[in-house]
């Protein structure tokens, strides 16, 4: 079986993004390898600076947003995240968004059924029925995907939340399946980890668990910086907080991936 960990940049304003995601799952000693899928409106010195940091990229056609027409708009090609699905050269993949970082060995997800992910914030907000489409643990599909793109545009109901509001329609049972619900420490919001420290005793430990060996169910193993302002936007601010919530907490150690990612970055380009 060959399996993949998947993510996508299709904006040069998610490069940092990428680059510590890809720092922190590789701090983790995963089994399997990290493919990047990239669009062609990337600029040059984005491209350059993956490239030096011996990131391994899939170039993939774009597809546009239906409800956007500015280019400019971060959000204009996310519904490029779609190609997942034509990964077949895979057999099973784990996908994350970009503005994640993996904090323990996620390498069992791929044990998971196709389609398996979180509903993500279920726990505060009752009404939140499915998944959030920032981790997927899916099997490629050429049929799927063909599928998925004549479909683009004509079956979203949740309007301005892009991809996801797309895979919500096209997978509209997921909230009944409750074999595909993954515990949420595997997606668990940055600005949530109060409140389900409070609820369900979830906590987050900064010392990498690089096995399952010790499988704790209240380690939270991923966080996801939703929202529009992110870590990569706010790193001095985030530096001199002495504030001690979660959050905070959450966005620091997104720093100390960050700098450790420059880090790494500056001696292979000096090499």
């Amino acid at each position: 079986m060959k399996y993949s960990y998947v993510s996508i940049l299709s904006t040069d304003s998610y490069l940092f993004g990428a680059l510590t995601l890809w720092k922190s799952l590789s701090d983790t000693k995963p089994k399997y390898p990290f493919n990047l899928l990239v669009t062609p409106n990337l600029s040059p010195e984005t491209l350059s600076l993956l490239s030096k940091s011996n990131i391994s990229v899939i170039k993939i056609e774009p597809i546009k947003n239906p409800i956007l027409n500015d280019p400019k708009d971060r959000r204009y090609y996310n519904y490029s995240k779609l190609n997942m699905w034509n990964l077949t050269q895979f057999d099973k993949i784990v996908y994350l968004d970009a503005d994640m970082v993996v904090m323990h060995n996620i390498d069992e997800l791929f044990e998971k059924p196709n389609m398996s992910s979180t509903n993500s914030g279920g726990v505060i907000y009752k009404d939140w029925k499915q998944l959030n489409s920032g981790l997927i643990v899916l099997e490629p599909s050429e049929a799927v995907f063909n599928d998925m793109k004549s479909q683009v545009g004509t079956i979203e109901k949740e309007k301005g939340k892009g991809d996801q509001a797309f895979i919500h329609q096209y997978y509209p049972d997921w909230p009944d399946k409750k074999e595909l619900h993954l515990p949420h420490i595997y997606n668990l919001f940055d600005c949530h980890i109060e409140g389900y420290n409070k609820k369900m005793g979830y906590y987050l430990d900064e010392k990498i668990q690089t096995n399952n060996n010790k499988f704790d169910p209240k380690r939270i193993k991923i966080v996801h910086y939703i929202g529009q302002s992110k870590p990569w936007s706010k790193i001095d601010e985030i530096k001199k907080s002495e504030a001690t919530d979660f959050e905070t907490i959450a966005n620091k150690i997104w720093v100390r991936y960050y700098k450790d990612m420059k880090k790494i970055l500056r001696e292979k380009i000096v090499n």
